[in-house]
């Protein structure tokens, strides 16, 4: 039954398909954590140097307003992110399982047809055994 050995190649395909969707979905939320880090520590040192310079803490407020907004913002990626991690992840799964179903079922047609194969040489070896007896005879 070569459609099934066939539709089970199909699904390898679909599968790693699914695997590099996922890869990419976490790499971008990487990127975004990545991102948020980076913005946290301007933060700090942008706070450092307002108190070591004044005259300079001006421009201070203005920098937190933007970067708290960038702050939200980057935290909606975030959560974007997440959650289409976990929608590939969720599929990368049920594609596996139907894999391993069609692997499965694979299997059993295989032990199937040895069975049957056994029997029919079994019952052939049988009837030429009992022909050897009778011409024996």
């Amino acid at each position: 039954m070569k459609s099934l050995a066939t539709l089970i190649k199909f699904q390898k395909t679909k599968v790693d398909e699914q695997r590099l969707m996922l890869a990419k979905a976490q790499d971008a939320l990487t990127s975004i954590e990545q991102m948020i880090a980076r913005l946290e520590e301007q933060k700090r040192e942008e706070q450092k140097a307002a108190k070591a310079h004044p005259e300079d803490a001006i421009t201070y407020g203005e920098f937190v307003k933007r970067a708290i907004k960038k702050g939200h913002e980057l935290e909606r990626q975030k959560q974007i992110s997440i959650a289409a991690v976990n929608a590939a992840h969720d599929k990368l799964t049920e594609l596996f399982e139907e894999q391993k179903r069609f692997e499965i079922a694979e299997a059993s047609r295989i032990e199937a047809q040895d069975r049957e194969d056994r029997r029919v040489e079994t019952a052939e070896l049988d009837e030429i055994g009992g022909v050897v007896h009778e011409r024996r005879k």
